[in-house]
């Protein structure tokens, strides 16, 4: 077949598995249930339809993985699943946020705004 073995993005059942801090174990978590990463010290915050799990990575290395995924950089603290973002809404201050369906809001650096843009072709 045409392009076997060229690496692919998974789907839907590709799984991060996350450390139980609580109760040890390892949960898997759908890469595609995840709504965003938040930066948070030597952790990476995962914000998922299952809940919010802490992830030991930085969110520089989650980001050169996980483009091909749809994950982008929307701030220095922030990485978030476009696939899942259902409204850029644009602030006063020429930033933005990024809403998902959920409720959950990320705020979009001056500096991402224009590259978002150009990728959602708005």
């Amino acid at each position: 077949a045409a392009g076997a073995g060229a690496p692919q993005p998974a789907d839907e059942a590709d799984v991060v598995p996350v450390d139980n801090l609580r109760g040890g174990g390892t949960r898997l978590v759908r890469r595609g249930s995840i709504l965003y990463l938040q930066a948070h010290g030597d952790y990476v915050r995962i914000v998922a339809d299952e809940g919010r799990f802490l992830l030991r990575a930085r969110l520089g290395d989650l980001e050169r993985r996980w483009e091909p995924f749809g994950f982008v950089r929307v701030h220095r603290a922030y990485l978030v699943n476009l696939r899942r973002a259902v409204e850029l809404r644009p602030q006063l201050n020429g930033t933005a946020a990024l809403a998902f369906a959920d409720g959950h809001e990320v705020p979009i650096s001056r500096r991402q705004v224009g590259e978002l843009r150009r990728r959602l072709r708005l």
